[in-house]
């Protein structure tokens, strides 16, 4: 996936699950939120992971360049980047019929994204 669909999903998914937040009556600025866009995007399993992660990513000094940012992002882009089932099965059929890839990957993203608007909607409703 190129780099420009992945920022684009990724914008659109952490604007869902804020907008779905707020409208459930949760502050989208709370630092809550964080924990709940890494657990909903699955890149970690738990609140509590999520939380241990986000104080360490803050205590450090982590530098830009440096690996912990590096494996930071890499963290957050496999989940995205994982998104659509079946990704070996689906480029050989793109090299076959050459229009397909366009239609497919909008697909694989709406899919994504509104499994994630399920979730995030049951998350926010019972909390």
């Amino acid at each position: 996936m190129p780099v420009a669909e992945l920022s684009a999903t990724a914008w659109a998914q952490a604007a869902l699950v804020l907008h779905l937040a707020a409208a459930y009556g949760h502050d989208p600025l709370d630092a809550e939120r964080a924990v709940d866009l890494l657990v909903l995007l699955g890149v970690h399993p738990s609140a509590d992971a999520a939380r241990a992660a986000l104080s360490e990513a803050t205590a450090a000094d982590l530098e830009v360049n440096g690996p912990p940012a590096l494996l930071a992002a890499w963290r957050l882009v496999m989940p995205l980047s994982s998104q659509p089932r079946g990704w070996v099965a689906v480029r050989m059929v793109v090299r076959r019929l050459p229009g397909v890839m366009p239609v497919t990957a909008a697909l694989g993203v709406a899919a994504a994204v509104e499994r994630l608007g399920y979730r995030a909607r049951a998350r926010f409703r019972t909390s």
